[in-house]
């Protein structure tokens, strides 16, 4: 298997949520552990399971605007000019 940015870009968020999961499960399984630790556990596995969805959350990655240059003048374009050139 290739790593390229893709893949390790989806391969992250589910390590991440693997490793929460695994926190999650060995603090609520562990015998006589503190009612400190047990916290500290469950807020370690939920925090990375937060990141990992945060990080499976599509991004786009277009340019706010381009510029083209057409002879002696720049054409801008934006997203909202794009929406609004139809009308």
């Amino acid at each position: 298997m290739k790593f390229t940015p893709e893949v390790i870009r989806a391969i992250t968020p589910m390590f991440m949520a693997t490793i929460g999961a695994v926190i999650a499960v060995a603090v609520l399984v562990s015998p006589k552990i503190t009612d400190a630790k047990w916290s500290a556990g469950l807020g370690l596995a939920g925090t990375a399971i937060a990141g990992a969805a945060g990080l499976a959350q599509s991004s786009k990655n277009e340019p706010d605007f381009s510029v083209k240059k057409q002879g002696d003048n720049l054409e801008v374009e934006t997203p909202a000019s794009d929406a609004t050139d139809g009308d």
